[in-house]
């Protein structure tokens, strides 16, 4: 994911780099290094990331941010990927 893209999905859910850190479970500095070019996401955080890029303008994902509990990274998580189990038999 080129930097310009992390700096992107940021800007467009309204964080700072450090909540946008809090959410990613980095430090704002990865944050930084990532949308500076100096480093560049791989494994959970790059999946999480192209996630929120595809849904950005999903009504739902917008709702779930605003939510007071989005402060708690796992609850964020939680909303990212629940679609992707819902439809799926629990077993």
């Amino acid at each position: 994911m080129k930097p310009s893209r992390v700096r992107k999905i940021r800007k467009a859910l309204g964080y700072s780099q450090q909540d946008f850190a809090h959410i990613l479970w980095v430090t704002w500095t990865t944050v930084s290094r990532w949308e500076s070019g100096f480093a560049a996401p791989s494994g959970v955080h790059l999946r999480i990331l192209t996630i929120l890029d595809q849904h950005l303008t999903s009504r739902t994902l917008r709702v779930a941010l605003r939510d007071p509990r989005s402060g708690d990274p796992m609850f964020v998580l939680y909303r990212l990927l629940e679609p992707l189990y819902s439809n799926r038999p629990v077993r």
